[in-house]
């Protein structure tokens, strides 16, 4: 597995960004108003860094250029 995405407390692990983008389809966008999108982001576990996750016109988007090295 590549990738770690934690949304709202939960973890999953993913084998591509393919895979990342299904889950985040899945999550109702209401769960960010009410649980704060803070508590999102998404691990790349052989580059070592970790990168927030936004919620942009309506959906869940990764955001590769703000990034923090673990």
């Amino acid at each position: 597995m590549r990738y770690r995405l934690i949304m709202f407390g939960f973890s999953a692990m993913c084998e591509d960004l393919g895979e990342v983008s299904l889950r985040l389809r899945g999550i109702p966008m209401q769960r960010a108003d009410l649980e704060g999108i803070d508590q999102c982001y998404l691990v790349d576990l052989q580059k070592k860094r970790q990168y927030k996750i936004a919620l942009i016109k309506g959906e869940y988007q990764v955001m590769f250029d703000s990034y923090e090295d673990l």
